[in-house]
Formats: structure tokens, C-alpha cells, sequence
């Protein structure tokens, strides 16, 4: 007696065969799309992250311009007097100047004056922000020096405690925040931020 096979039973087969290939092409198929979108994400970050640094590192520049150009008509430079500025950078005035008074007697140690000028500049069509933040410590000849302490509550995370500036010197700290936005966005998510710290 002959058995001929199930044309049924060879439909089902094949059906579940074609599922099964499906799924796996399927699963590997979404699988490449998730890395690529994660890849996508990672360049974006990047590039974020890097107008960021720009920012902070085209801020520190006009940052040391600003602290040698500023002088008044006798020659002196006015961020060692803690008077006004008028600041510019990238085409356009800063924003927001404050010129904040010398540091309490406990933070500072010595004979001189300490000023401590904060600005900033939104710049590149609005796409990034560089904060300014620039301390100049005026040691007197005449004395032994000047030592600013507890620098960090002046520069968040300033990585040291005080700076001694020598006898007759003129010390600068300068702090420079980039971002890659506006800078009066800075809090909305998505905000990438870097720092440059200069001592001089």
C-alpha cells in the first residue's frame, strides 16, 4: 500500500517556515535600525557638545582680550580699578555686566584689591552662549602679596583654594561656561555645557 503525503500538512509546514524566516528577518532588521538611531543620537550629542566647547574656548579668547583691551586714557586697565566696561566680542556688546565688590576680609590675606567681573555674550545667530566670569587680584608692591581663598565659591568648581598673587602682580582667574544655546535657555533640557578655566 502507497502513503502519499499531506498536502495540508505541507501548507502548515511551509507557513510556519515563513513565519519563522519573517521573524528573524524582522527581529535583525529592527535590531539595525536601533543602532542606527542610537548612532544618529551619539553624532548629534557630539556635535552639540562641541558647539559647546567652541563656545567656552571662543569665550576664554574674548575673555583675555577683553582684560587687556579695557584701559581708560592714563593707560590703566579698568578691571584692575573695578570700574565699568564696555565690552564687546563677536560683533556685538555683552550682556548682563556685573561688576561684583571685593571679597569679604576672610576670603582674602595680604595688601591689594580683588574685583570680580561676570558677563556674557549670545552669539552665531543665537546658537551659542559663552558666560564670562573673570576675577583680577591687584597685589600692592608695597606689601607681602595677596591670596584670594575659598576661590571655588567664587568659580564653581575651580579646582583650587585659594590663589596667592606675589607682590606687585596683577593675578587673573577666568572662567568661561559655553553652551550651545541662547543664553537665557540655558536651563531647558537638551542644554550641553563646557568649561574653560585660565590662570594667569
Amino acid at each position: 500500500m502507497e502513503i502519499k503525503p499531506n498536502k495540508k500538512n505541507q501548507q502548515g509546514f511551509a507557513l510556519l517556515m515563513t513565519l519563522i524566516i519573517v521573524g528573524v528577518v524582522l527581529s535583525v532588521g529592527l535590531s539595525l535600525l536601533d543602532l542606527s538611531v542610537k548612532q544618529v543620537r551619539l553624532a548629534s550629542n557630539a556635535k552639540q557638545s562641541e558647539i559647546a566647547f567652541h563656545a567656552a574656548n571662543a569665550g576664554a579668547e574674548c575673555g583675555q582680550y577683553i582684560r587687556r583691551s579695557e584701559i581708560n586714557s592714563d593707560d590703566e586697565a579698568l578691571m584692575e580699578l573695578g570700574e565699568d566696561i564696555s565690552a564687546s566680542c563677536f560683533g556685538r556688546p555683552a550682556q548682563n555686566v556685573v561688576i561684583e565688590p571685593p571679597p569679604g576680609s576672610g576670603d582674602t590675606a595680604g595688601v591689594g584689591d580683588v574685583y570680580q567681573y561676570l558677563y556674557d555674550f549670545t552669539w552665531a545667530g543665537g546658537s551659542r552662549c559663552s558666560m564670562i566670569n573673570t576675577i583680577v587680584i591687584n597685589a600692592d608692591l608695597a606689601g607681602s602679596g595677596l591670596t584670594l581663598s575659598n576661590v571655588p565659591t567664587y568659580i564653581p568648581g575651580f579646582p583650587d583654594n585659594e590663589k596667592i598673587c606675589e607682590a606687585g602682580s596683577r593675578c587673573t582667574l577666568l572662567s568661561v561656561r559655553g553652551y550651545n544655546r541662547p543664553c537665557t535657555n540655558t536651563s531647558l533640557p537638551g542644554t550641553i555645557e563646557r568649561e574653560v578655566l585660565l590662570r594667569y
